[in-house]
């Protein structure tokens, strides 16, 4: 995974000036230097390259959540399915704040009921709401607060026993799986006076076979509001499932979530409920990558790669465009193994992330992608990952350092770990802020200037056989911080 690289403060570095120091002072100038570059390479050695304490972490995948792989799923819901006697046109994103919710999901999860009618609490629900969004918002989160997954149900609906997925019998248990909470949601949402469907359809996760079209897996909601029709999945919005166990977490994201968002994940068996005005075809669904909706969140788009597997004899390049206050960073498997930071290296440039990727092997790869703003935090959610066939084995890169990152280095040149010693080695990057970089010699102890222009710095180095790093100054402060290490 190549991550933010965590460079603890180094030893203040003596100014070196270019004019010879006086003879009385020539030696005690000398042993300076000796002790600062001793100290800043024992900083390098004692504190990893890379923020190793970083609380980053794959968020728990939607598609690895609620899934069947059975037929169950029709007779479950066919007897609750509504069919809808109009044409369906895709329908304009809604644009939602989930602040703008605030009030109403608070009164959402305050709303107390016991009972098993259905009736009974719709007119309770429908004293809080008045328009059609207000009314299908507070449905879906009233459910997603108080309907829980039943992953018992779940295991033995695999094993061939049908569970009562009625509205009653879901109201009287409270647990249920996605055929009840669809079916909750379309009940309650006709008695509130909404148009309503039950969807089904495929939902990508741990129990789907690409290809595989025997079967539906999921079920979800087409709710009416305005006159326009929208998406929405109670069951996602309720939580998520590791290792058999729910855990309930309101997820507002898959109400009225926009269609082609949604197609990311839902693929529903009746092309018109993708509300898209051009349908995919199930050949595209299956091949689209897995995202997270910290993709849409955080308004990063689909450049160069929108499919899968991606096949290589190369480096890979993949391009994403991103708001310039987003960070990410990279992370690649073999065989569910995780490979070390060298193989990727993340660069930011111009409104671009550019994820470039080697492979130790041929083989076949996990790349994952992690990506927040710009702050303070350590935690990167996961944004979307890619399968990667390679036919060939390519150089790693060299390593990255903190800095590099939180102040938009772009390396240009040389993107391989190793350089060919004794040999002059072109260095081409772009750093913003720095004043200086210097390209260091460990094993000469020789510091080599780069030439600066604007934010570009350039150069010939001739290196040697040891590490090579580079280093860089910002303003107000006189220490050097490392950019990148070679070996």
């Amino acid at each position: 995974m190549t991550t933010e690289r965590e460079y603890r403060e180094g030893k203040n570095r003596q100014n070196f000036s270019k004019r010879p120091p006086q003879k009385g002072k020539k030696l005690a100038l000398w042993l300076s230097v000796i002790i600062a570059i001793s100290s800043i390479f024992t900083v390098i050695k004692n504190n990893p390259k890379l923020i190793t304490n970083i609380d980053y972490q794959k968020v728990e995948s939607f598609f690895d959540i609620f899934n069947i792989n059975i037929s169950a799923i029709k007779s479950l819901t066919g007897e609750f399915v509504v069919d809808i006697n109009e044409e369906i046109l895709p329908s304009d994103n809604l644009n939602l704040n989930d602040n703008q919710f605030l009030a109403l999901d608070q009164q959402a999860k305050s709303i107390q009921y016991y009972g098993n009618s259905v009736s009974e609490l719709a007119d309770l629900l429908a004293q809080y709401a008045y328009t059609d969004l207000e009314k299908a918002r507070l449905i879906y989160t009233w459910i997603s607060h108080n309907i829980s997954y039943d992953v018992s149900a779940l295991l033995a609906l695999k094993n061939g026993s049908y569970p009562d997925v009625t509205s009653k019998n879901v109201l009287d248990r409270r647990t249920t799986i996605c055929s009840g909470y669809a079916n909750l949601y379309q009940q309650i949402a006709d008695y509130m006076g909404l148009k309503s469907v039950i969807v089904l359809g495929y939902a990508k996760g741990s129990d789907y076979i690409v290809g595989d079209d025997n079967d539906v897996n999921h079920a979800w909601n087409a709710v009416k509001i305005d006159e326009q029709w929208y998406l929405v999945d109670p069951t996602w919005g309720a939580g998520t499932v590791t290792n058999n166990k729910f855990n309930p977490k309101f997820n507002p994201y898959y109400f009225a979530t926009p269609a082609d968002e949604f197609i990311y994940s839902h693929f529903p068996e009746n092309e018109k409920w993708q509300l898209r005005e051009i349908p995919l075809a199930r050949e595209e669904f299956d091949s689209l990558p897995e995202v997270s909706t910290a993709l849409f969140k955080n308004d990063i788009e689909l450049i160069s790669h929108k499919s899968n597997p991606i096949y290589t004899h190369n480096r890979l390049n993949i391009t994403l465009k991103a708001p310039k206050n987003i960070v990410a960073v990279a992370n690649l498997k073999s065989a569910n193994s995780e490979l070390k930071d060298n193989y990727t290296l993340v660069q930011n440039y111009n409104g671009y992330i550019n994820v470039n990727t080697a492979f130790p092997s041929k083989g076949n790869y996990i790349l994952d992608i992690f990506a927040k703003p710009k702050d303070n935090s350590n935690y990167y959610p996961h944004v979307i990952s890619y399968e990667i066939k390679a036919s060939n084995s390519t150089d790693e890169f060299p390593t990255t350092y903190r800095h590099f990152v939180q102040n938009n280095g772009y390396l240009e040149t040389p993107l391989n770990q190793f350089l060919i010693p004794n040999q002059l080695t072109y260095f081409k990057l772009k750093i913003d802020n720095a004043t200086e970089v210097k390209v260091v010699d460990k094993s000469t102890n020789k510091w080599n200037n780069l030439i600066k222009n604007g934010n570009l710095f350039v150069g010939n180095v001739r290196v040697s056989s040891g590490k090579i790093l580079v280093f860089a100054k910002f303003p107000g402060d006189s220490r050097y911080w490392a950019l990148l290490e070679y070996n």
